[in-house]
């Protein structure tokens, strides 16, 4: 009986206190929303206009938003060009093949090593089916002599050196393909290292130009 009315007095006084924070911040909302901003941009003629609005095709150029006060209260930047995103979407995937190489070569010269590595293996092959060719070829044409000589004997040429003039053209066909394949392998590895190599340039001065961006 005695704690009833100690407790409806504080309950009371905390129904009071609710009701000024509530009343505070609903006079300080209505007052924000209250405040008219203003936006300030520049139109087709190149004036700087303020107005209470901005019509869109002047808002991608980027504006100003400025309160009562004539504080600027927020810059909105012009929206990017086909040209700069363009230009964003290539640096992003420069990062991404530089942070590849990164992972696998500390500088140029070990890339430079890996493309002589690669391209040492593929010149030897290319030197041995060279020297093929040349064999075959002088085959080819020892067997053509041995058939032209029964011909201007008034002979019949021999089956077996028809036989192995065929062959022998048939394998020079054969090492000649053989040949362009490891050729043109060659010239793949060249490029894919030294583009390789111009990515790794372009990525460290990406790399040096962001660094002096985020000191200044």
């Amino acid at each position: 009986m005695i704690l009833t009315p100690k407790r409806t007095r504080h309950t009371r006084r905390q129904i009071l206190v609710g009701l000024a924070f509530a009343s505070a911040l609903l006079a300080s909302t209505q007052s924000f929303a209250a405040q008219k901003l203003l936006y300030r941009y520049v139109n087709e003629q190149g004036v700087k206009v303020l107005n209470h609005i901005i019509p869109p095709k002047y808002a991608q150029n980027g504006y100003e938003v400025i309160n009562e006060s004539g504080q600027v209260v927020r810059v909105v930047p012009p929206a990017p060009t086909e040209d700069e995103i363009a230009a964003a979407n290539a640096r992003r995937a420069l990062q991404e093949e530089y942070k590849v190489l990164r992972r696998r070569y500390s500088n140029i010269e070990e890339i430079e090593e890996a493309k002589q590595r690669q391209l040492e293996s593929v010149e030897t092959s290319i030197a041995i089916l060279r020297g093929n060719v040349s064999n075959l070829t002088g085959q080819i044409e020892n067997h053509m002599s041995k058939a032209a000589a029964a011909e201007r004997a008034g002979r019949e040429v021999p089956e077996h050196v028809l036989t192995d003039l065929a062959n022998s053209r048939a394998e020079l066909t054969i090492t000649e393909e053989l040949m362009t394949i490891r050729q043109e392998e060659r010239d793949k590895i060249v490029q894919k290292y030294d583009a390789d190599i111009m990515t790794f340039v372009k990525g460290q001065s990406l790399e040096a130009q962001q660094l002096r961006n985020a000191q200044n």
